[in-house]
């Protein structure tokens, strides 16, 4: 009986020291695969100056040119080329009147920002008034800018009544494509919806002088 509980005992014991190796094994083996896998992660990420590891290497390899460089198989010898006719940035719709159709785009134009008098939109409108239209128009449209005086073609005061009557389409026009001596303004101010600021800001002034009288 004695020797029976002995060897029980001694089973106990043998078993608990099995499992206690097994449980040091089990967690530096644990220990071992996350230092593994976090040197891993780190070296996925080789820096802004180097390249990470690349399985297939098709990308890494295709032949690549700059927009400026010198290429050989290219008329001239350069990469970059003249677009095709036609060609318009993306997100650009180019402006379809002519200067002489200003009747049609005073009908079919629709601004975009009517009744739209934010501080934003004045604050945008007045910076270019004062830079490309105030040179003749004068600051407060009144047709006495600083070169006005010596233009034998005096340019029209932006408050008469004539002007007012515009509709936004008509102005807009002018802007872009110019009016009698004055030239286009489209490439100065290149954004449309930064000259619809400009015609709201035009407005502004005419219905100033309205209050004052």
């Amino acid at each position: 009986m004695m020797w029976d509980l002995m060897q029980i005992r001694l089973k106990s014991f043998l078993r608990s020291v099995v499992l206690k190796k097994l449980n040091v094994r089990s967690f530096k083996m644990i220990k071992k695969l996350f230092i593994l896998s976090v040197l891993f992660v780190l070296g996925c990420n080789a820096g802004k100056d180097k390249t990470n590891i690349e399985l297939v290497q098709g990308m890494m390899d295709q032949e690549s040119i700059k927009a400026q460089d010198w290429d050989p198989k290219n008329p001239h010898s350069r990469t970059m080329r003249t677009p095709p006719a036609g060609t318009v940035p993306r997100g650009y719709t180019p402006y379809k009147y002519k200067k002489y159709e200003a009747d049609l785009a005073e009908k079919n134009l629709k601004n975009p920002l009517a009744g739209v008098f934010t501080p934003q939109v004045l604050k945008e409108g007045h910076k270019y008034f004062q830079i490309y239209c105030a040179l003749c128009h004068g600051a407060q449209g009144k047709g006495d800018g600083q070169i006005a005086a010596y233009m034998p073609l005096k340019p029209p005061p932006l408050i008469s009544e004539r002007v007012k009557n515009f509709k936004d389409g008509r102005i807009f026009h002018i802007i872009t494509m110019g009016k009698g001596v004055m030239g286009s303004y489209a490439n100065q101010i290149i954004s449309p919806k930064s000259r619809w600021a400009v015609v709201n800001y035009i407005r502004t002034l005419q219905r100033k002088k309205k209050a004052e009288k």
